[in-house]
């Protein structure tokens, strides 16, 4: 569902990447998926991260084609997980 209607998906499951079927559905559906890089954060610092990685986030969204993985740094860091960059 959130790949039919062109959502973005925010979880702090870093594992489901990893997993198969939920590769598989990434890539079927078209999903842009953000993943908070520690689990372990509050729902106050997950709200800090959001706020400090906003613009990068639009930013990886406008310029990347989805299907991809990216983590939300507490800092608010935005980095591409998957699938991974060939070096140039």
């Amino acid at each position: 569902m959130v790949g039919e209607k062109k959502w973005t998906l925010l979880t702090k499951d870093k594992q489901m990447r990893y997993s198969f079927l939920e590769r598989r559905a990434l890539q079927r559906y078209r999903v842009r998926e953000f993943v908070f890089a520690s689990g372990e954060l509050s729902g106050q610092e997950m709200a800090d991260a959001l706020v400090a990685a906003a613009g990068k986030m639009r930013s990886m969204s406008g310029g990347h084609p989805p299907p991809f993985v990216a983590s939300i740094t507490k800092a608010g860091n935005v980095h591409l997980r998957w699938p991974k960059q060939n070096p140039k």
